[in-house]
Formats: C-alpha cells, sequence, structure tokens
C-alpha cells in the first residue's frame, strides 16, 4: 500500500569531492511550511513538533542548499504526519554570499572546495549536539537522522556521540567530504557509525557508495553493519530526492520509492 505524508509531498560541480558531475541543481522551495525557526544560539533549526505526544525525533541534516532549499521543510513537515518531531539544521553558515534564506549556497551558487572546509565536523558539532538536545528536551528518546548529499556528513558523525541516535538515513551521501575536504578518513568515520544506516545513492554517485564499493564496505564493517541498507536509484542524478523535477515521471516515482524506503526504516528503529 501507499504511505502517506512524504509520499504525497509528491550539474553546476566538476568534483567528487562533494556532488559528482551532473548533480541536479538548486531547486526553489515551494512548500508552504507548518513548523516554526527556533534560535538555539549555537544553531538555528526549522523545527516541527506538531507531533505533542512523541517520542520520536529526526533530524535532517541538508544538503548544500540549506534549511529552506528543495523539498527540504516539505519532507520535514511530512515526517512530523507521520508521527515524529522533526528538527532540520541551519549547519551551513556563514553562508556562501548570504546563502539561501541565510545558509549554505546562494541559488546560483557554485560548491568550492574553500568553502566548504570551513565545516569540518569539530566546527559542526556544537551545532549538531544543540539540535539533537533540541529534540531531546521536546521528549525525544530515541531519534533518527536524515541526511542529503553534504548532511550525510553530520548525520554519521551524529551517530557516533549521541547515543539516542538510533539509525540513519543518507540520500545521495557525499560523506567522502571527510577524505576530500577535512582531511580526515572516510572509511574510518564509516566504520565507527555506531547504528543502522540506509544508504541511497544515485546513478552517478562515486561507485565507492555501493554496497560492495569502499565505502559500502566500510559502513558494513561497522557496529551494525550486517543492518545497514544499500538501495541504489541507478536513473536518478545526484540530488533527486530533495532536487528533482516531481514533473518527471522517473523522479517521482523514484522520491516516492526512497520516502516509502526511508519512512520504513525510520519506522523499524525508531518507532520501534
Amino acid at each position: 500500500g501507499t504511505v502517506p505524508g512524504a509520499l504525497s509531498l509528491c550539474s553546476l560541480f566538476m568534483t567528487s569531492a562533494c556532488c559528482p558531475v551532473g548533480s541536479l541543481p538548486y531547486l526553489a522551495a515551494t512548500h508552504t511550511a507548518t513548523g516554526r525557526v527556533v534560535d538555539l544560539g549555537a544553531v538555528e533549526l526549522y523545527a516541527n513538533t506538531s507531533a505533542i505526544s512523541s517520542t520520536n525525533g529526526i533530524l535532517i541534516c541538508p544538503d548544500v542548499w540549506g534549511w529552506n532549499g528543495g523539498r527540504v521543510r516539505a519532507i520535514a513537515d511530512g515526517l512530523s504526519e507521520q508521527g515524529y518531531k522533526v528538527a532540520v539544521g541551519k549547519f551551513l553558515a556563514p553562508a556562501l554570499d548570504g546563502g539561501t534564506d541565510g545558509d549554505a549556497l546562494p541559488p546560483d551558487g557554485d560548491f568550492g572546495m574553500d568553502w566548504i572546509k570551513q565545516f569540518p565536523w569539530e566546527t559542526q558539532r556544537p551545532k549538531v549536539e544543540a539540535a539533537l538536545g533540541f529534540l531531546k528536551a521536546e521528549g525525544c528518546s530515541k531519534i533518527g537522522v536524515l541526511g542529503f548529499c553534504y548532511g550525510g556528513h553530520p548525520a554519521c558523525w551524529a551517530s557516533t556521540v549521541e547515543p539516542s541516535v538510533v539509525c540513519g538515513v543518507v540520500l545521495h551521501p557525499s560523506m567522502q567530504l571527510e577524505g576530500f575536504a577535512f582531511g580526515g578518513d572516510t572509511a574510518a568515520l564509516l566504520k565507527s557509525v555506531r547504528c543502522p544506516f540506509l544508504l541511497a545513492p544515485a546513478g552517478n554517485d562515486l561507485p565507492m557508495w555501493s554496497a560492495c564499493g569502499e565505502f559500502g564496505e566500510a559502513l558494513k564493517a561497522s557496529a551494525k553493519g550486517a543492518d545497514c541498507v544499500f538501495k541504489e536509484f541507478p536513473d536518478m542524478s545526484h540530488g533527486w530526492s530533495c532536487r528533482g523535477d516531481l514533473a518527471d515521471e522517473k523522479v517521482r516515482r523514484d522520491v516516492e520509492a526512497v520516502m516509502k524506503d526511508a519512512i520504513g526504516f525510520f519506522a523499524k528503529y525508531v518507532l520501534a
């Protein structure tokens, strides 16, 4: 059957460092958001906590167009309808040239290594921990993390520092930034993940993200590696889940498919 909520919601770069060649461009947000902006000092959030009695949270770590690009807030509100308290982090501030709604890249912006290098985990950790703390203060005892592109990087790190993070989903992953941008070891980061993750690479994502690729094998070697799931979308381009054109029949098909996968994964671990 169909899953309600999120399903009804229905290149710029030449570097493997974040988004591969042929990645989808900026998509303006057209959704009328039903949540609110919260300023925690350490970080600002878009939050939808309308699921009043829920003890289940989801932290969304957006892509390089930030907390109000594409379908990010539409997805957040859809997950709220599924019974989660949801927070979207404004994690890529200071934004480039004003960014999109003050975060990350501006609509016509080009990804740059010098810009993203400002955001290693040491810089992002206080923001992510504040966002997770917000969800815990809202009564959430179990939290899932949802990362798009760049957002997979803080999502993976979050699982290493916060015991209430019980699973993660990363769509068109870019955790290779740990090595390319931040001088770390991507495989070591993936091996350190402490909960089950679902990864959904696009057809033009790095081959290392397949289940049998270098990064896939590293994730499978993590504490809950046997429970990690790889769902490849060969017809899609990097960015499709939150930036793809839903007027395209194949894009709509795979947006609905991947959101159904994500909702099922969160239900298994966060709602359980």
